[in-house]
């Protein structure tokens, strides 16, 4: 637009800004209704309506989850895009199979375990803002690999939906400038992310574009073009490839084309437990989420085998207990296991949970700091101090997740991400490619707090090939009845708080018997084991209760909202599927009557 002044452009397209809310209270209203064929949920309508026109179109759900997953790249890049990376389960209703595929990002060939130090200390923003906080993306070569290896239709039917968002653009909303005022001085500093995403104001001065701003990208349209006829090698040599890595290294990054050659996906063995019955089945290692889900699950099995009472204050102190000894483990652990000797098995054993579960004093709260003793080689830091980073705002923890069912019973949970708000604040010159900020999910320095004021160890450590730990929770629920048949799969955003937003939403629904839409809009409570606090979201407890978790030793801390759950529901006894997607945004559920 030649007009670049915020009122003018506001008022000329305010009608379509009042357009897209009505549509979007519209979808919000139906979430709740049961379908007899498919069902999606992501946190974006244009995803939604991308992924249900797949399967309208004789697609699965792998086919569906892909359409979304490359439309939420271009209309949610503050939360994923091309640039980042993710994880799959991908389950098949007629061999009731599941597949996990990981494609996270990996640190390049000249990542070094101290590239984020200064003296012997962690330089803040240097792991998440700027090209040296850029890890190898691996989203293109997981999305396109599941569509190959499990979906029906071809490339081109699958991206168009994404390249005509890119191409038409989408309404800035006021999700986009929430979240975009949260990084606007980083955006600022790189001259494509700027262009790309923020205009100049009245003043000359480069801001977030007004609400109902009409966002094109035609760059990353030429770029999807190219995958959607080429496969990944359009993204992982050639031009953009090249564009990536100049971009990276004239910004002080060490990303080559040598390693985006070179980059691969990993497939592993889903991660199995139970809950009350329902087979779970989540996301291994290098996911520090997936045990977290399984740990703490069993732990409120094993301390309350007759049930959990909903908000009771006994129940949640034995809740945040087990989740402080989870996030133990994730500190000591935890990390990729193709380059530590990682004690999964042990760690979800039920000889161990039973250990944590029995740890537990069910009168007072147990002090973090009496768990884990300090870090040898941090220096000016152990795992017990107060984390440089303390409680950060929920609103910068940003991923984004996908759940679809389809007719036949397929089922995807793909959670994807470019780490924190905007990635990097990098866009690979010409390509419209925003570049992920996925270093700082290593530990910078052991004992030191990342940007979610996560506090990992040794095995998760700075080295070139390696894949960070991560949050990221895709999670699979069955029927009692079936244990090859999905009832529910689940997964969200929210960096340190995935795995508690996860563990919540199957508690609502299995123990309480809430229905979808209910389960992921309750109020959360969330521990990390450090800081050593119970956080609450706005609407999550009543006073009385929090006094009562106080009154046990409980430091509790009310936070703005957190997460965007996004699930879907199939009734064991009727077969009818439900969708859900997290009120506390603009997400949508839809379905195939």
């Amino acid at each position: 637009m030649k007009d670049t002044s915020f009122r003018s452009e506001a008022s000329r397209l305010g009608a379509r800004w009042l357009a897209m809310a009505v549509l979007l209270l519209a979808c919000v209203a139906q979430a709740a209704r049961p379908y007899r064929g498919g069902a999606v949920a992501t946190a974006y309508p244009q995803a939604s309506a991308a992924a249900l026109q797949m399967l309208e179109k004789g697609g699965n759900a792998t086919d569906a989850a892909v359409a979304a997953a490359f439309v939420a790249a271009v209309v949610g890049p503050y939360h994923s895009g091309i640039g980042g990376g993710g994880f799959a389960l991908v389950h098949d209703g007629k061999s009731g199979e599941t597949k996990v595929l990981d494609f996270r990002e990996v640190a390049p060939k000249a990542a070094t375990r101290d590239m984020y130090l200064k003296d012997g200390k962690v330089v803040p923003g240097l792991s998440t803002d700027g090209a040296l906080a850029v890890a190898v993306p691996g989203a293109v070569a997981g999305y396109l690999q599941l569509l190959k290896e499990h979906g029906k239709l071809s490339p081109s039917v699958v991206l168009a939906p994404a390249i005509a968002a890119a191409r038409k653009g989408f309404w800035v909303t006021p999700r986009y400038h929430s979240l975009g005022g949260n990084r606007l001085e980083c955006l600022r500093r790189d001259a494509e992310a700027s262009r790309v995403f923020l205009l100049k104001n009245a003043e000359g001065v480069m801001d977030l574009p007004p609400l109902g701003h009409l966002l094109r990208q035609p760059d990353l349209a030429r770029t999807l073009e190219g995958l959607a006829k080429s496969g990944p090698r359009a993204f992982y040599s050639g031009r953009v490839a090249k564009a990536i890595a100049d971009t990276v290294q004239a910004g002080g990054g060490v990303l080559t084309v040598e390693d985006l050659a070179a980059y691969k996906t990993r497939p592993r063995q889903p991660l199995e437990g139970s809950y009350r019955g329902h087979r779970v089945l989540t996301m291994p290692p290098p996911s520090a989420g997936g045990v977290a889900v399984l740990q703490v699950l069993g732990a409120l099995e094993k301390l309350r085998p007759q049930g959990l009472a909903f908000r009771e204050p006994e129940a949640l102190h034995l809740y945040v207990e087990a989740l402080r000894r989870a996030y133990v483990d994730r500190a000591k652990y935890l990390g990729d296991p193709d380059f530590s000797d990682v004690p999964t098995a042990r760690l979800v054993s039920s000889g161990h949970i039973a250990d944590l579960a029995g740890s537990i004093d069910p009168k007072k709260a147990t002090a973090s700091a009496s768990l884990l003793p300090p870090v040898p080689g941090a220096q000016g830091s152990t795992l017990t101090d107060k984390p440089a980073v303390l409680a950060p705002e929920p609103e910068r923890k940003n991923t984004t997740h996908i759940s679809v069912v389809d007719k036949d019973g397929n089922t995807v949970a793909l959670t994807t991400t470019v780490n924190y708000t905007f990635g990097a604040c990098v866009v690979a010159k010409g390509t419209g490619v925003l570049l992920n900020d996925e270093m700082d999910d290593f530990s910078a320095q052991p004992g030191v707090p990342n940007a979610y004021g996560l506090v990992t160890g040794e095995p998760n450590a700075i080295q070139p090939g390696k894949v960070p730990q991560s949050s990221m929770s895709p999670t699979l629920v069955f029927s009692k009845e079936d244990p090859k048949r999905v009832m529910l799969a689940v997964g969200s955003p929210g960096g340190s708080t995935i795995p508690t937003t996860v563990i919540q939403v199957i508690s609502h629904v299995v123990d309480s018997g809430m229905d979808i839409s209910r389960a992921v809009n309750e109020g959360r409570v969330h521990h990390q084991y450090l800081p050593d606090e119970v956080w609450v979201d706005r609407w999550g407890l009543e006073p009385a209760t929090m006094s009562a978790l106080e009154a046990k030793g409980h430091k509790v801390r009310q936070m703005v909202q957190w997460g965007d759950a996004e699930a879907v529901f199939v009734d064991p006894k009727t077969g009818l599927r439900y969708s859900a997607s997290d009120p506390r945004n603009e997400g949508v559920a839809l379905g195939q009557d």
